[in-house]
């Protein structure tokens, strides 16, 4: 007896665990039983797997398990056997090259993953396989540094160069909602509304602002014009001698200002221009001090701003000046060394020696701007006046610089001329209404 249910117990074991016919059980589901639950752990689970596994796989053999032998093959080739169920991503113009062989499970997993899109790794170490994104440099774009390339790159296909997602500036803008609409604004950059690529680096860069290129460098590919030459003679901008960069004045995508300024132009200019600047032998004056608190103000400064008078990158001529002006205390007796002021003044000013209608600075007749300008040793207009601003009537000064004597000017007016003491001369007075 004892030996009977020894050997009835043997053949339950055996039974029990050898190979069973496919189809004597369910195999809609390989996870129910807790043979393959490792397949579909992870938190991402292709919708595939988790339904039904005879979804991709198919038999292949007429029992299931069997030692060392498979019972399951694929029910089609990779990629054919993944357009089952996604639609075909190798018809657009660019594809990505692992699609293209139809290497589809060398980025993804077919059961389950920790990843999004069931990656095997994740999205930055799945790019990072074949493609370079070591970023250095003190601007990296922030998709980059987050890893997700997919923000801006379809990993499949697309009909645009570099597997983007949209075209040139909508790519951008799709993030940089600020930057879409230039509407209202007074100046618009011209490459702000093709690509911003021309400007703009769109993984990472050693400048600030992502650029291409540093600053004024990056201008000066197209704006050779203002590009400040090293032997010039005349006069560059502060900003250009001290390594500052255009956008210190300048927006590079859009302004409610002309030409693309980062503030009104007077606010702009006064940003520096608020305080005395030490320039090379001479000291610029406080210019904003003068126009902002005088009496009397240059009408070309009042009326058009800084630039009636200014170039603000390099002119030819001294104090950024659009025309030709003395740079010292004295210039050559003749029309063209004031070409500046002649451009509003008329030249009869220093031209005609007796008049009584070209100039209110007259003894009589008698002109006084020719007698200090039409000479071989002319006076510079600023000998007298200051040119932006001045409590006192003509724009006469209060003191001007004569070397590194602020020399007082002591003038006054009377109700037919005026008269002046200055280091120049004893105390002199002229009469308009004089007769000679």
């Amino acid at each position: 007896m004892e030996k009977y249910l020894l050997s009835l117990f043997a053949s339950i074991l055996f039974i029990g665990f050898s190979a069973t016919p496919l189809g004597a059980n369910d195999f809609s589901n390989c996870t129910a039983k807790g043979c393959h639950r490792a397949k579909i752990k992870h938190s991402v689970v292709h919708s595939a797997a988790e339904d039904d596994c005879m979804n991709c796989h198919e038999t292949s053999a007429k029992t299931h398990p069997l030692k060392n032998k498979t019972e399951f093959k694929l029910s089609e080739n990779i990629p054919d056997l993944c357009y089952e169920c996604h639609d075909p991503m190798n018809e657009k113009a660019h594809v990505h090259q692992p699609v293209k062989e139809g290497a589809c499970l060398d980025c993804h997993n077919p059961h389950s993953s920790e990843n999004e899109y069931i990656l095997n790794v994740d999205e930055a170490k799945t790019c990072a396989k074949c493609h370079d994104l070591s970023r250095k440099g003190q601007s990296i774009h922030g998709p980059v540094a987050a890893g997700m390339c997919t923000a801006c790159h379809d990993p499949h296909q697309t009909d645009l160069a570099g597997l983007v997602k949209r075209e040139d500036r909508e790519m951008c803008i799709f993030c940089h909602t600020n930057k879409k609409d230039p509407q209202g604004m007074v100046s618009v950059h011209e490459p702000f509304t093709e690509t911003c690529l021309d400007c703009h680096s769109p993984h990472s860069s050693p400048y600030k602002f992502m650029v291409e290129e540093d600053v004024p460098g990056l201008c000066f590919n197209c704006h050779e014009e203002v590009q400040v030459q090293q032997d010039k003679k005349s006069e560059v901008h502060g900003p250009f001698q001290k390594g500052e960069k255009c956008y210190l004045c300048h927006n590079a995508h859009v302004s409610k200002y002309p030409t693309l300024l980062q503030d009104q132009e007077q606010n702009l200019c006064f940003k520096c221009h608020n305080k005395k600047i030490k320039k090379g032998d001479h000291m610029v004056k406080n210019i904003a001090k003068r126009v902002l608190h005088s009496e009397y103000v240059h009408y070309p400064v009042e009326d058009e701003g800084c630039s009636a008078c200014h170039l603000a990158h390099t002119p030819d001529n001294y104090f950024l000046l659009t025309a030709k002006f003395p740079s010292g205390a004295y210039g050559e007796g003749k029309v063209e060394s004031f070409e500046h002021c002649f451009d509003c003044h008329d030249s009869e000013l220093m031209t005609e020696k007796e008049t009584r209608e070209d100039t209110e600075f007259r003894d009589g007749s008698r002109n006084l701007h020719y007698v200090h300008v039409h000479r071989e040793k002319a006076r510079n207009c600023t000998t007298c006046h200051d040119i932006h601003g001045s409590n006192y009537e003509h724009l006469i000064a209060q003191k001007v610089p004569f070397g590194n004597w602020e020399m007082p000017m002591k003038y006054k007016v009377t109700p037919d001329g005026g008269s002046c003491l200055t280091g120049c001369h004893k105390l002199l007075s002229y009469s308009r209404s004089k007769v000679q």
